[in-house]
């Protein structure tokens, strides 16, 4: 990056008025935050300790970098600002200057880094950003990873939003940009307000597109007759008990034989006429082969009671069903 030397050499430190500054024009902003008022808090306190970096374009100037200190100076009141001022320079070097007072200042997140090699390659002479200056950032060179890194800052800002509070991963985000832009909003509204782990957002979408494509259908027509989208706005419910939900309902209705299996089980069950105190649970959503006996006493002659339904319960037929029948949906005995 050697122009950039010749770059810092030549800025040159005025007072700007903030009106000659389009702060709508955000050619070279690289930073997702927009709010100001810790910056404003800071400015009173302290001052401005490092002016805005601008550049002349017409009759007034656009900012290269310190988008967020110009707000905070105007919303204080001010007329005019210290700004250092960039020479009339090409497009690239003041992509350049801009990533630089960026990523060399802390590290960017990962939208920060999309639009830092977005507005890099997009201004680049031959629309390549050169290894050196890429490395010289701390940009990733890596061409696989550059590209994939690029399509984040297009992506639905439901997307973005949720890759920057942690709920949606890149490899996830890199996903729903495959679907159609309002299937995706739909899953990242979905996934930044329970957030499941990525493994259950996987299942969640792959489930949905089995179910599309098994019955024909849209893609978005699964999620509304699944309850997915009313989900989203129903508050109070715990989060896990809403992704088990969610989660089981869609398996229910990808695997037939699974919702039929949850059907007999619950019909044999009950004519097993077990009572309050043994409690019988099938395997956890039907998969795996473990149930669970529950035991409820206080007293020894309660014990000796449920032995005695024990004995009875293992000599059921219809007990037997179920510690046989799984894989056959426990049909069996409900024909007889």
């Amino acid at each position: 990056m050697a122009s950039e030397c010749g770059e810092a050499a030549a800025i040159d430190p005025r007072v700007v008025p903030l009106a000659d500054i389009d702060l709508g024009d955000e050619r070279f902003r690289i930073t997702t935050q927009r709010e100001s008022g810790d910056l404003q808090a800071s400015i009173r306190r302290f001052g401005l300790r490092t002016p805005p970096l601008v550049t002349p374009v017409g009759a007034g100037f656009i900012i290269v970098n310190g988008f967020r200190r110009v707000s905070a100076c105007r919303e204080m009141g001010w007329k005019s600002t210290p700004a250092r001022v960039l020479p009339t320079a090409s497009a690239y070097e003041c992509a350049l200057t801009a990533v630089a007072e960026n990523s060399l200042e802390r590290p960017l997140n990962l939208i920060e880094t999309s639009r830092a090699l977005n507005l890099l390659e997009q201004t680049a002479p031959e629309g390549r950003i050169p290894d050196a200056d890429a490395s010289a950032l701390g940009l990733p060179t890596h061409p696989s990873v550059a590209v994939r890194l690029k399509l984040l800052c297009r992506m639905p800002v439901d997307v973005q939003d949720g890759v920057l509070d942690g709920t949606i991963s890149f490899a996830m985000a890199c996903e729903l940009s495959r679907l159609e832009e309002d299937l995706g909003i739909a899953f990242a509204s979905l996934f930044r307000r329970l957030k499941p782990s990525l493994n259950k957002q996987r299942e969640i979408v792959s489930l949905v597109s089995e179910i599309a494509g098994r019955e024909n259908v849209d893609p978005r027509q699964v999620l509304e007759e699944c309850g997915l989208t009313q989900v989203i706005g129903s508050p109070g419910t715990d989060r896990n008990q809403q992704i088990h939900g969610i989660r089981r309902q869609l398996r229910l209705r990808r695997f037939p034989s699974l919702a039929a299996a949850e059907h007999n089980f619950f019909v044999l069950r009950q004519r097993l006429k077990l009572g309050a105190a043994l409690q019988l649970a099938p395997p956890r959503d039907f998969e795996g082969t473990g149930f669970t006996l529950a035991l409820s006493f206080q007293t020894i002659e309660e014990v000796v009671h449920l032995r005695a339904k024990l004995d009875e319960l293992i000599d059921h037929p219809d007990f037997k069903t179920l510690l046989t029948g799984k894989g056959r949906g426990f049909e069996k005995a409900l024909d007889s």
